[in-house]
């Protein structure tokens, strides 16, 4: 393994296989940070010692939450030069690990990490979005990699996890993930990465009761704006197209070229109709959580369920249709 990051040469305590039993130190934030400064300076061509660190801060320092974004940020890099697939699972995993015991840090009263620069100067660290774009970057990108290749890890088994991942009193970090999903496989419904999003993002609702009214609407809209697409057809009349079918057309969001005939545009109708069944079918009951609504409705609540009107609509005209 190679990176592009610089040696960490103040390494001056022993790393070991059974590292959990050790205290944290009160300087393990410095001792990551100089890390991550070598990789910037590209000193550090070795990824194994990274990678040693990295692991050992995530066993030891559990309590930390900037030492866990420093971590995760190394972690980053040895998953980038990780060529092995068994290995770079391993690292997917743990990264997870540490991003997940960051996620209270997004709070501001747990205050800055004070930690020195190479130039003797000292900054602020607050490393919650650093984790987050390791998430976001790295973790997700080459989870999908490894399950694409039939190595699935943690992240995307499918298997609920014993304890939510994302801390019961931020939703910030789960949304970034859901929109990354919502961006990568919106009118992508019939490729593999659908599925992937759809085992993500339903093994995170089984997982987390506290954000399980997002993850309704994160799922609902997954669901329902592939419904919405497949069935929104339009028809319109233009005098450019007067020669053929009398100016009138069909046009389909997912298809490139107009459709003039009739024959033809009810052929793809029934074809995208019957796509569209069996995911009107997995939205209705994420839809009908939805609107079980709560006691008081925040911005965000009316936010999601003006969205979901639309999906709601197409959903139930779907199930209708004979």
């Amino acid at each position: 393994m190679r990176l592009a990051l610089a040696a960490f040469s103040l390494l001056a305590f022993s790393i070991t296989a059974h590292a959990e039993a050790e205290p944290c130190p009160e300087d393990a934030e410095q001792r990551l940070y100089e890390m991550v400064e070598s990789i910037g300076r590209g000193a550090q061509s070795d990824a194994a010692p990274v990678a040693t660190l990295a692991e050992w801060a995530v066993a030891t320092c559990q309590a930390r939450t900037h030492v866990q974004a420093l971590a995760a940020t190394l972690l980053g890099a040895v998953i980038q030069a990780t060529p092995d697939r068994q290995k770079l699972a391993h690292y997917v995993d743990l990264a997870e690990r540490a991003i997940s015991l960051n996620d209270s840090s997004w709070n501001p009263r747990i205050g800055p990490a004070v930690l020195k620069k190479s130039d003797g100067s000292s900054i602020d660290y607050f490393g919650y979005s650093q984790a987050t774009g390791v998430l976001i970057d790295r973790v997700l990108p080459y989870g999908v990699a490894l399950a694409e290749a039939g190595m699935p890890p943690r992240l995307l088994s499918g298997e609920p996890y014993s304890g939510c991942p994302y801390a019961a009193h931020s939703a910030s970090r789960l949304a970034d993930e859901a929109r990354l999903w919502d961006k990568n496989v919106f009118m992508k419904s019939d490729q593999p990465l659908f599925v992937l999003a759809e085992t993500r993002l339903q093994m995170l609702q089984a997982s987390c009761p506290s954000h399980r009214r997002d993850l309704n609407f994160y799922l609902a809209r997954l669901y329902g704006q592939e419904v919405e697409v497949l069935t929104g057809w339009g028809h319109h009349y233009s005098e450019d197209f007067q020669m053929r079918n009398g100016g009138w057309y069909w046009r389909h969001e997912m298809l490139r070229d107009l459709i003039f005939e009739e024959d033809e545009m009810l052929a793809r109708k029934a074809e995208f109709d019957a796509r569209a069944r069996p995911l009107a079918e997995k939205a209705k009951p994420y839809l009908d959580a939805l609107y079980k609504l709560p006691e008081t409705l925040t911005a965000k609540d009316h936010e999601q369920l003006e969205r979901a009107n639309r999906w709601k609509k197409a959903v139930g005209a779907s199930l209708a249709a004979d």
